[in-house]
């Protein structure tokens, strides 16, 4: 058939010329396409309906025609076999949850058997642990108690032989320290004084030759004599404290090398692992220069100072020539008091030392607790398992009394009456003492009875002797030492101005002198003399 337009046949084989043409060559595609989309259409809603089982009967008898006009599929067909199909999945769902149902009972089976055996096997367990416990709580309480008694038994048993071992300790150190003070020379020894009284003196040293002075005789002491004491006791106090096993509150430095005299230090100071050079052996500007103080000492801390315990000139020249060495001095000798007192105190005679004038004595102190030994422990305790002694009772919430402390028992070095245990430490608390209280009152007491002995009354016969004798010529009274020796006995000598009427007592050390101008003959009174204890001390102290 020809184009109207173009006049052309129409068709695929010749070239499309109008739209008329396109028009009619596409026009039987678009037919087919729309059948199929109808047919595909009409087929999904079948499916759909045979899926879903809503699709009534009627309208399952309707057929399905293909484009050409041929029968498709009858929907009726199409439902039985979903439904077969459906069937047998659902049949071979159900078979599969029957097997896996079967496995799952075959297997509680099986672990109910299991369960059934252990069950049985406990069972015989708890009867057999029955049959044992009854077995042994058989007369428990008959044989709880005799374990508790032999635990007991044996507690005693350790307690004894420490206390065995402690009480021989004890002795031993008892006899070191008895055996070394005698070693050392210390002894008592009496006499008379200038008002015929009886005195007990305490010697110390080679032959017992030197005095341990009171610290309130320090004045008629003479230098060398009192240094050697003090070094003396120093070393004896040092061995002493290594027997017992105890640390002294004031560390005492013993002479060594490059160290020639003993000094002590304050209790803060002490034990602080510092290498101390001796005081006066180096000088202050050098010290810090030289190689071994700068690998020895950190310039950062400053270093302890010591106490000394030696003097180079009497007391009373030092105290007016050298106040801070004085100090340091009295300070010394105090401290070293104190460790005796302490020492004293943690070995027995804690009730002896409440006042400050019970530290003075080193010598009786001394004495009282190495030689006489007053706080000497008991006899050795007894076996308590070879008696049978029923212990007392005593109530939980009261401690039990504590038996006295003895010397030798507390110490430092031992766990056996350890001196820093709660127990010791509250016993020893309550000490009112400290180093710095008897250095004060020490220090008023030497203060006073210098000022006193500065004093005396002459009566008129000595007054007429001795200006008899400055009338004639100036006389030296007294040897006195002068410069490098190192040492002075306290001794000054008179000068006379022309004419006699001025007199000057006048020591190198520069102690203050009393003048007496236009004194007439036979008059006495008051003036300050040389002390006469001194010649005494000279007749006494032993050569």
């Amino acid at each position: 058939m020809e184009c109207d337009i173009c006049g052309k046949p129409g068709g695929f084989s010749y070239p499309l010329h109008c739209i008329t043409c396109a028009r009619a060559a596409i026009e039987l595609p678009r037919i087919e396409l729309a059948k199929c989309l109808i047919d595909h259409d009409m087929v999904g809603k079948h499916v759909k309906a045979v899926v879903e089982g809503s699709e009534d009967k009627l309208s399952q008898h309707i057929s399905l025609t293909d484009s050409r006009g041929g029968l498709l599929v009858d929907r009726h067909e199409c439902t039985k076999n979903t439904d077969l199909q459906r069937t047998k999945a659902e049949t071979a769902d159900a078979e599969e949850r029957i097997q896996l149902i079967s496995e799952q009972a075959a297997l509680l089976r099986e672990q109910i058997a299991a369960a059934k055996k252990q069950l049985e096997q406990k069972r015989a367990a708890n009867a057999r642990r029955k049959s044992d416990l009854s077995s042994m709580t058989y007369g428990i309480d008959s044989r709880r108690a005799n374990e508790l008694d032999k635990v007991q038994h044996d507690l005693k048993r350790m307690d004894y032989k420490s206390d065995k071992v402690h009480h021989e300790t004890t002795e031993m150190r008892i006899y070191l320290c008895n055996t070394a003070a005698r070693l050392a020379g210390l002894k008592t020894t009496r006499r008379r004084t200038k008002e015929g009284g009886i005195k007990e003196v305490y010697n110390i040293g080679p032959g017992a030759r030197l005095r341990i002075y009171d610290l309130r005789d320090l004045h008629d002491a003479q230098s060398d004599i009192l240094s050697a004491s003090l070094g003396a006791v120093a070393h004896l106090l040092v061995r002493i404290s290594a027997y017992l096993g105890v640390r002294l509150p004031a560390e005492i430095t013993l002479p060594h090398n490059d160290y020639p005299q003993p000094t002590i230090f304050s209790p803060s100071s002490s034990y602080q692992g510092k290498k101390v050079v001796f005081s006066g052996s180096t000088p202050s500007h050098s010290s810090s220069t030289s190689p071994e103080a700068s690998r020895t000492f950190d310039s950062r801390t400053p270093l302890p100072k010591p106490r000394t315990l030696f003097i180079d000139r009497p007391l009373t020249h030092l105290a007016a020539e050298d106040p801070p060495a004085y100090s340091l001095f009295i300070e010394g000798v105090t401290l070293l008091a104190y460790n005796i007192a302490w020492l004293c105190r943690s070995q027995g005679l804690k009730e002896d030392f409440n006042d400050w004038e019970d530290v003075c004595p080193m010598g009786r102190n001394l004495h009282r607790l190495l030689i006489a030994q007053e706080s000497r422990t008991p006899p050795r305790p007894e076996n308590p398992l070879d008696k049978d002694i029923a212990p007392a009772k005593t109530n939980s919430r009261t401690p039990p009394p504590r038996a006295p402390v003895g010397f030798g028992q507390l110490s430092h070095a031992t766990c056996h009456s350890f001196l820093n245990s709660a127990q010791n430490v509250q016993y020893l608390s309550g000490w009112k003492l400290s180093p710095t209280k008897i250095s004060d009152n020490l220090k008023g007491f030497l203060l006073g009875e210098q000022q006193a002995q500065e004093w005396d009354v002459i009566n008129q016969k000595e007054w007429e002797d001795m200006e008899n004798i400055i009338a004639e010529d100036p006389v030296l009274v007294g040897a006195n030492r002068r410069e490098g020796t190192g040492l002075d006995d306290g001794r000054g000598y008179l000068t006379s101005t022309t004419g006699g009427k001025t007199i000057t007592d006048a020591a190198e050390s520069g102690n203050e002198g009393i003048k007496w101008e236009g004194r007439k003959r036979g008059v006495s009174g008051w003036t300050k003399v040389k002390s006469r204890n001194e010649d005494a001390v000279k007749k006494t102290a032993p050569e």
